[in-house]
C-alpha cells in the first residue's frame, strides 16, 4: 500500500510539472479561445486600417458606417472572449487551491506517522539495541525474522522520507503553477477593462456616424439604387454564364451519347437546372463539398461588412438591400485567391463590378467580383490559395471590397458557411 503511495507521489510530480512547464499549452477550449481572440483583434486591425485609409478628408460613406459597425461587433465578442477566458482562469486557480489543500492534509499525515516511528525508535534505543534484539532471539529462524523485520522497517521509514519529499515538490510545482495563473488572470482582468474602454468610444463614434448619415437620405437612397441595379446585373450576367456550361455540358453529353450508341435518340439524363458531371468533375465537387467550414478565405486579410440575404441600410429606418454573397472589406491592393481548386468558366467586366472572374468546382461555382488586376484567363486550371487578381479600390473613397459568391448548379449559396474562421 506504502509503495503504491509512494508511486502515486512520484506520478504526481511528472504530471505537475509538465502542467507547469507547458501551462501556455492550454486545454482545448482555452486554444479556442486564444485562437479567436486573436482573429478578432486581426478583423479590428482591419477595420481601423480600412476606416484610416477611407476616413482621412472623405465624406461618410455606408461601408465606412458598416466598417464601424463590424468593429464595434468584432470588439463586443473580444470582451466575452476574453470574460469566457477569466472564467476559465477562475476555475483553474480554484483547482489548483483545492490540490494544494490536498496536498497539505496528506503532507500533515505522513509527517504525523513518520514522527510516530521516530519515538518508536527511540523507545527501542541504539542499533546495540536492535542488535541484541536479534541476538535474544530463541533460535536460528526467529533471529532470521527479527533481522528481516528490522530490515523492513527501516526501509520503511526510509520510503516515508522519499515520500514526503515527493508530495513536498508537487506541491512547489502547484504553487508555481497557481502564481502563474494568477499573474494570467491579471492580464485578463487588465485587458477586459481596456477593451470595455475601448467600446464605449467605439459606440459613441458609431452613434454620430448614423446619426451623419440620417442627414443625407436622399443621397444614401441614391446609392442603394445604384447598389441594386449592380447587384441585379452581376446575378444576371452569373445565371446566364452558368446556364451556357449546362447548355455546354448537355450538348457534349448527348454527343458522347450519341458516339457510344450510333442512332440513339436518348437524352443524357440530367435535370435541366443541375449538371450531368463527368466522374472528374464528381469527384471535385464532393471534394468541394467535404471542404464545407474550411474553404479558405479568398483574402489574406479582410473583414465581413455585408452579409448574405437582406441587411439593413444603416441611418434609414427598416430599409434593407439584398446581397447575393458577402462583401469583404479589405485592406488596400490586397490579393484575391481562389478558395479552391478547379477551372476559370470567365473572366468578365461588368458596369459597377469591375472584372469578375468565376471559377467551377464540378457543379460548384466560385464568384471574385471588383477586381482591378486580373491573373487568369478562361480555361486555367487554378490551385487553392492560387492568386486570381487583386481588389479594385473605389477611385473616390478609396474603399477595397471584395464581392464573393457561392453558387451550387444554378442556386446561390450563403458563403459565409463554408469559409474557414
Amino acid at each position: 500500500m506504502r509503495v503504491w503511495s509512494f508511486n502515486k507521489a512520484i506520478w504526481g510530480i511528472a504530471l505537475i510539472g509538465l502542467s507547469y512547464s507547458t501551462w501556455a499549452q492550454q486545454p482545448t477550449q482555452k486554444e479556442k479561445l486564444e485562437q479567436r481572440k486573436t482573429q478578432l483583434q486581426d478583423e479590428i486591425e482591419v477595420a481601423n486600417g480600412i476606416l484610416k485609409k477611407t476616413q482621412k478628408d472623405k465624406e461618410l460613406t455606408l461601408n465606412q458606417v458598416r466598417a464601424l459597425d463590424k468593429k464595434v461587433r468584432a470588439r463586443q465578442e473580444l470582451i466575452r472572449t476574453v470574460q469566457a477566458q477569466i472564467s476559465n482562469s477562475d476555475r483553474e486557480i480554484r483547482r489548483l487551491k483545492n490540490e494544494m489543500t490536498r496536498l497539505d492534509g496528506e503532507i500533515k499525515t505522513l509527517k504525523e506517522k513518520y514522527a510516530g516511528m521516530l519515538r518508536e525508535a527511540q523507545k527501542r534505543g541504539t542499533p546495540s539495541s536492535a542488535l541484541a534484539f536479534v541476538f535474544a532471539s530463541d533460535d536460528l529462524q526467529q533471529a532470521l525474522k527479527r533481522l528481516y523485520f528490522l530490515r523492513q522497517y527501516s526501509g520503511f521509514r526510509q520510503t516515508q522520507v522519499e515520500e514526503i519529499k515527493a508530495l513536498q515538490e508537487i506541491k512547489a510545482q502547484a504553487i508555481l503553477a497557481l502564481e502563474a495563473e494568477q499573474g494570467r488572470k491579471r492580464q485578463l482582468l487588465g485587458q477586459e477593462v481596456a477593451q470595455k474602454q475601448e467600446l464605449v468610444a467605439e459606440k459613441s463614434q458609431q452613434e454620430a456616424a448614423v446619426a451623419k448619415l440620417k442627414k443625407k437620405e436622399s443621397q444614401i437612397a441614391t446609392e442603394i439604387k445604384k447598389k441594386r441595379s449592380e447587384m441585379q446585373k452581376l446575378e444576371q450576367q452569373i445565371q446566364r454564364i452558368i446556364q451556357d456550361e449546362l447548355r455546354r455540358q448537355r450538348e457534349a453529353a448527348r454527343k458522347q451519347a450519341e458516339a457510344q450508341n450510333p442512332g440513339s435518340t436518348t437524352q443524357a439524363g440530367s435535370s435541366p437546372e443541375s449538371f450531368a458531371l463527368t466522374p472528374e468533375g464528381a469527384a471535385l465537387a464532393k471534394d468541394f463539398a467535404a471542404n464545407k467550414g474550411k474553404l479558405p478565405w479568398p483574402v489574406e486579410r479582410g473583414i465581413i461588412t455585408q452579409n448574405f440575404g437582406e441587411n439593413p441600410v444603416p441611418g434609414t429606418s427598416g430599409v434593407t438591400i439584398k446581397n447575393p454573397g458577402v462583401d469583404i472589406g479589405t485592406p488596400s491592393k490586397s490579393q484575391v485567391r481562389a478558395v479552391f481548386q478547379g477551372e476559370v468558366s470567365t473572366v468578365v467586366r461588368i458596369p459597377g463590378a469591375n472584372r469578375v472572374v468565376l471559377i467551377r468546382h464540378g457543379n460548384y461555382f466560385t464568384v471574385y467580383s471588383n477586381l482591378e488586376d486580373v491573373f487568369v484567363k478562361t480555361g486555367d486550371k487554378v490551385s487553392t490559395k492560387e492568386a486570381i487578381g487583386r481588389v479594385a479600390a473605389d477611385p473616390e473613397t478609396g474603399e477595397s471590397t471584395l464581392h464573393f459568391e457561392l453558387w451550387m448548379d444554378t442556386n446561390n449559396q450563403d458563403p459565409k458557411p463554408w469559409l474557414g474562421r
